[in-house]
């Protein structure tokens, strides 16, 4: 299973103005808390009518945040905007899963 990434902070690219992006986008914004997980993000995107995709600037090692950037779509034009994210492992904590027909075999017989 894939690492988690948690939202840190929001911020817009030097020289870019909040009054300057599309009315989504700033909705979007004040939808999003410290915490929110990347694919939150993604579902709250989608159902405001944006694609929104996410690009690393640079590799971000597991317990560490990384800046990375995010590009919004609304079908009418494009805007970017920077996250910072944390990345952490993911909430199985690397175990396998147990399924159904694990738990009904009986135990491996010593050779």
């Amino acid at each position: 299973m894939a690492d988690i990434y948690l939202l840190a902070g929001l911020t817009l690219p030097q020289g870019v103005a909040h009054e300057s992006l599309p009315g989504t986008v700033t909705r979007f914004m004040a939808d999003c808390w410290p915490g929110m997980s990347r694919t939150q993000m993604m579902a709250r995107a989608k159902r405001r009518g944006l694609r929104l995709s996410f690009r690393a600037r640079a590799p971000c090692p597991s317990g560490e945040s990384g800046v990375f950037e995010l590009r919004f779509n609304d079908g009418a034009g494009e805007c970017l905007m920077l996250a910072r994210l944390q990345r952490v492992g993911n909430r199985s904590g690397g175990k396998r899963r147990t399924r159904r027909t694990d738990v009904s075999r009986p135990p491996p017989r010593d050779a």
